[in-house]
């Protein structure tokens, strides 16, 4: 027999979106507004933003207020920005994590182009986008006009990469199943601010890897407080990761130790260079 009558509950299954991009902030009441706004104004719209405040005492969490309900806010005690990222990845629900700096900015296509790269290349696991550099008060450069074409890298995995590039959590989309089975975003406080390399080695044996090289995603904003200018701190990181290293804490093994310290080694020569000249 055939039940004409309408179930009293209907089941909704909810499909996860695309991205979730985290954006940890602290007292940048001005600049967070910008990297806000640089995701509300995505052409690709499946996608959830989070906004972790670390324990702001300026006028941010008003403003983060402000935006309703087109954004999440999540507010803890201060702790950093590494901790504040995974703590956002924890009630993050996308597929993908899009890590977004609060003094950076996404191109508007942004979104859109690592959805073509997710689809086009079978949901590779890690994925570092393409950055431009802008000072201060200025406007990024603009992508060319009439170039809907994607130029990309891809390796068999993050330590095969032969071709170096500026590091950033800006660049960093990483997908959800893997970072949380390599622990790439578990709240336990990394090598600060080397997090964005700590993370990438986490990830290191899955692959493939792709490294977006045009047009450019993110624009990476240059200011007098950039962490990258504070020497001691970078010395402190790089030998974060040595450490991390030594107590065995990256995947690999000894056959990929070589790989390992070709990605470690290069900031340390850098920074330690800096440090004597100091």
């Amino acid at each position: 027999p055939i039940c004409s009558a309408k179930p009293r509950f209907a089941l909704t299954l909810m499909k996860p979106p695309r991205f979730s991009v985290l954006i940890p902030t602290y007292n940048r009441e001005n600049l967070v507004r910008l990297a806000i706004d640089s995701v509300l104004a995505q052409t690709f719209s499946d996608y959830e933003l989070i906004v972790i405040d670390d324990g702001s005492t300026d006028g941010t969490v008003p403003i983060l207020r402000s935006h309703g309900a087109r954004i999440k806010v999540l507010t803890e005690s201060n702790r950093g920005g590494a901790v504040a990222y995974c703590n956002g990845a924890a009630i993050a629900t996308g597929d993908y994590f899009v890590l977004l700096d609060d003094d950076d900015l996404l191109y508007p296509d942004a979104l859109a182009i690592y959805d073509r790269v997710i689809r086009a290349l079978h949901a590779p696991p890690l994925i570092v986008g393409a950055m431009s550099y802008f000072r201060d008060r200025e406007t990024p450069v603009a992508n060319p006009a009439g170039d809907d074409g994607i130029m990309f890298r891809q390796f068999r995995d993050y330590l095969s990469k032969d071709v170096g590039f500026g590091k950033s959590n800006s660049r960093i989309v990483v997908k959800r199943s893997m970072a949380e089975a390599t622990g790439a975003l578990r709240a336990v406080p990394p090598p600060f601010p080397c997090d964005d390399i700590n993370l990438l080695l986490l990830m290191g044996t899955k692959g493939p890897f792709v490294l977006i090289q045009r047009p450019y995603t993110i624009a990476y904003r240059m200011h007098d407080s950039n962490t990258v200018k504070r020497v001691d701190d970078m010395v402190e990181g790089h030998l974060g990761l040595a450490r991390f290293e030594r107590q065995g804490k990256y995947p690999g093994g000894r056959a990929r130790r070589f790989d390992r310290y070709a990605c470690i080694g290069g900031g340390c020569s850098v920074f330690t260079y800096r440090a004597l000249k100091q």
